[in-house]
């Protein structure tokens, strides 16, 4: 990852800073792009974890505004037959149905728990979803404290990206470009999958031209190209009572690997759409496991618009950081 986040040492100046995210339960990285030079902890989306783990997901969340490029295409061919294809689009026309239906989400705690290499980390995050008629998909994290006082605020909305350090009153305001993101985060983040992940649809980044279909009772396995050159993607959904809940999302690598998998479950009614309250994510190569809980969300409530203004974060007092 090029050393841009490393496990905080406890020395010199960063003592106090160090035992506060160890008592917030914040997961405790050092950010260090020389490009911002900037130090701080990263909410659980973010956090590309070291040795190089990139995650998608919520990686779920941050991102899901922006278009980023693909990589290469890919060598296998899959096309549905005609009679596949009248089993199958109905169960897409649901999923999809079910993302148009959701104007707003909100998600007041979000316990995520990530494991890596036998060591495990809880943190606690609170998320705002919008869909406005003039501003287009809007979004707002937050990384809790112990008081369920805000620590990390990020923002996505109208192009632009907020990402403000609360205690030490910094703040990265940017074009929410894909490149920015890359030079911040260094990784490369594919917004298309965390939208997928926060719906629970990975049909929603338009993939669907080439897709393959195994078919047993109400068990649906779709089968796809990867975005990278090689790589096959395997979806199972479940339509239990006319409604299809996906429940795995493999991705596999030229040789048959499974680089992540995610799951779903846990699925409830909310606002009278079906969601999953729990999302696993697994990265087996890297030896990771990232669990999301999700607690009473709420759909299509009213969520003002001022809750991804990024004024209240660019005062004359705040310390900004910009990208050389």
């Amino acid at each position: 990852m090029d050393g841009r986040f490393r496990e905080l040492i406890h020395k010199g100046g960063d003592m106090n800073f160090a035992h506060l995210c160890s008592m917030l339960h914040v997961s405790q990285f050092r950010f260090e792009n020389p490009r911002i030079g900037v130090r701080h902890t990263m909410p659980s989306f973010l956090i590309p974890i070291h040795r190089g783990f990139t995650f998608h997901l919520l990686s779920i969340v941050l991102c899901s505004l922006v278009a980023l490029s693909g990589c290469g295409g890919t060598a296998a061919s899959f096309r549905l037959s005609p009679a596949d294809a009248e089993k199958l689009n109905p169960i897409l026309a649901e999923l999809q149905l079910s993302y148009d239906l959701t104007s707003t989400l909100r998600i007041l705690q979000l316990i995520v728990t990530i494991e890596e290499e036998g060591k495990k980390e809880e943190v606690r995050e609170s998320l705002w979803y919008k869909k406005s008629e003039t501003d287009g998909d809007l979004l707002h994290i937050q990384a809790m404290g112990p008081l369920n006082e805000p620590r990390v605020v990020a923002i996505a909305a109208r192009n632009q990206f907020l990402l403000y350090l609360v205690n030490e009153e910094e703040v990265i305001f940017e074009p929410l470009e894909d490149q920015v993101l890359q030079e911040i985060f260094g990784v490369d983040l594919r917004v298309s999958d965390v939208r997928s992940a926060i719906f629970a649809n990975p049909f929603l980044d338009g993939r669907t031209r080439e897709l393959s279909l195994a078919h047993s009772g109400a068990k649906y396995v779709v089968t796809r190209p990867g975005t990278a050159a090689g790589q096959v993607e395997q979806i199972t959904i479940f339509v239990r009572d006319s409604e299809p809940q996906v429940s795995d999302w493999k991705v596999r690598d030229k040789s048959g690997t499974i680089i992540q998998q995610a799951k779903f479950s846990d699925y409830r009614e909310v606002g009278g759409i079906f969601r999953p309250h729990q999302i696993e994510i697994e990265r087996p190569i890297e030896k990771t496991r990232v669990v999301l809980k999700i607690v009473k969300p709420e759909i299509n409530g009213d969520i003002s618009n001022k809750k991804f203004e990024f004024e209240p974060f660019l005062t004359e007092g705040t310390k900004r950081r910009f990208l050389r």
